[in-house]
């Protein structure tokens, strides 16, 4: 049976830093400011109670420390302390040439307005909210757990606003909370974001071992002026931001002329059942995610019914964090955008008409090396385009977002007890993105949970092919 509650939410109230902070203009850099990066992102975080923990919190015993609304709130203010442009607003300067009105560079005005903060009660237990099964998403009225839609506002206009929304509820008999938050994508990804929470949940806990992030300098990727730099060969390509080939000129993608409210959002199960039947397709080794983005993407285009002369992309946003070189110029802390998007491309009638195999070497395929000149290359371009979009007909956008919250570990008597990015919200390119998590199913099996987005027509079809190759659990909508 389906759990179904309301959050009963205080009034919003913002949380700035917890100390004086400098008052000055950040340059984004021309990562963060390309106009596919603006708009909010949503995430949860899950706390449980620890049995037989003892009361262990950054506050004395004449404080609120009994209540995670209120640890996590002082714990913020403090965070913001070393992450100061989160408490402020970006603006937009007038594009080159003058004559006004916005559409240039964006920066950070550091302001210390500080970040939206509320308190929330759930008439919920939290073990209900997993049926009595480890917590993993589709999570049951987890717009419940966020701040609203009408205070976030449209979800992709980031000028003047906060940056941050954050929302702690409490469970029933206080077993458990839950922090759910949207992020500014322009200041910050979703590693970022995890950087910030980890940095909560560290002085929520009290340890203040004396660790300090200095805000490093956000226009570490930016390119240089042309007046002081020759423009830079392109010697890689850029598909992601170059439109496609269509099929007719009458095709269109009908995940973009599909009404919002006709979309429906299915999460998908692969766990080592459903693996295995995908392994037993494919004759050399892949990895989790490449098999599981392969038959995904495979199945999305047969279940949308493309041309089999259209030509079709999977988008995987990568983060340079880790392909860059080892000694990476960005100091420690940074926490600006670093999202590398790796694009496969073939027809669909390649890529569905030929055995799985293939759709798993074309995504293998993807992977280069993110090199100083490729770094190079990509800011140069971005930065002659003009703050561009990603090209999203056609394609398929898939996030590995596993594993970013299990970092958070223990809050006081409370244990991290699952969560991650969840697309939610108003209409957005990023609410159609698929997001590949980690969780725990049935007895603690490790499974791999992928989110997707489609017309409902095409879900029905998605469903009946991704189970045909796989016998895939899926999960209720979401939306």
């Amino acid at each position: 049976m389906a759990i179904i509650f309301t959050a009963h939410r205080r009034q919003a109230e913002l949380v700035a830093p917890a100390r004086p902070t400098p008052h000055e203009h950040k340059p984004l850099s021309d990562i963060d400011s390309q106009r596919g990066l603006e708009l909010y992102a949503a995430g949860v975080e899950f706390f449980r109670r620890r049995h037989h923990a003892a009361a262990v919190f950054s506050g004395g015993d004449d404080d609120n420390s009994g209540d995670p609304v209120g640890i996590i709130r002082a714990a913020l203010a403090e965070a913001l302390v070393s992450f100061y442009p989160l408490a402020g607003r970006i603006r937009e300067l007038p594009a080159a040439g003058g004559g006004g009105g916005g559409g240039g560079k964006l920066v950070v005005e550091c302001t210390a307005e500080g970040a939206v903060f509320v308190e929330a009660d759930a008439d919920v237990r939290l073990q209900e909210l997993g049926h009595g099964q480890p917590l993993g998403p589709p999570y049951p009225c987890v717009e419940e757990l966020l701040c609203s839609n009408d205070l976030v506002g449209e979800p992709d206009v980031v000028v003047g606003k906060p940056l941050i929304f954050m929302q702690v509820t409490r469970f029933r008999n206080n077993e458990g909370f839950c922090i759910g938050y949207h992020y500014c994508h322009s200041i910050t990804d979703a590693f970022g974001m995890a950087q910030l929470l980890h940095t909560v949940c560290r002085l929520a806990r009290g340890d203040d071992d004396g660790e300090s992030l200095n805000d490093p300098p956000r226009d570490l990727l930016a390119v240089a002026p042309r007046r002081s730099s020759p423009r830079i060969r392109h010697v890689v390509e850029h598909p992601a931001y170059d439109p496609l080939p269509v099929s007719s000129a009458a095709a269109k993608d009908v995940v973009w002329t599909t009404p919002r409210e006709q979309m429906v959002t299915r999460y998908f199960h692969l766990g080592r059942t459903e693996m295995a039947a995908l392994r037993a397709h494919v004759l050399s080794s892949a990895t989790v995610f490449e098999l599981a983005t392969a038959v995904l993407w495979r199945c999305r285009a047969a279940a949308l019914g493309y041309a089999a002369a259209q030509r079709v992309r999977v988008l995987v946003m990568s983060s340079a964090r880790w392909s860059w070189k080892r000694n990476t110029p960005l100091p420690r802390g940074f926490y600006g955008n670093l999202l590398v998007p790796q694009v496969a491309e073939a027809t669909a009638g390649e890529l569905c008409g030929r055995p799985l195999a293939h759709a798993v070497e074309l995504v293998r395929g993807r992977k280069f090396a993110v090199t100083d000149e490729y770094m190079r290359s990509m800011l140069d371009m971005l930065a002659r385009r003009g703050r561009p979009f990603f090209n999203l007909d056609w394609t398929f956008v898939v996030a590995d977002a596993g594993g970013l919250g299990r970092s958070l570990g223990v809050v006081g008597r409370w244990e991290r007890a699952g969560g991650g990015l969840t697309p939610v919200g108003q209409a957005t390119a990023a609410s159609m993105y698929s997001y590949y998590e980690r969780c725990k199913i049935g007895a603690g099996e490790e499974a791999a949970v992928v989110s997707m987005c489609l017309p409902a027509p095409a879900m029905e079809r998605f469903v009946r092919e991704i189970t045909g190759c796989s016998n895939t659990r899926s999960a209720k909508s979401a939306m």
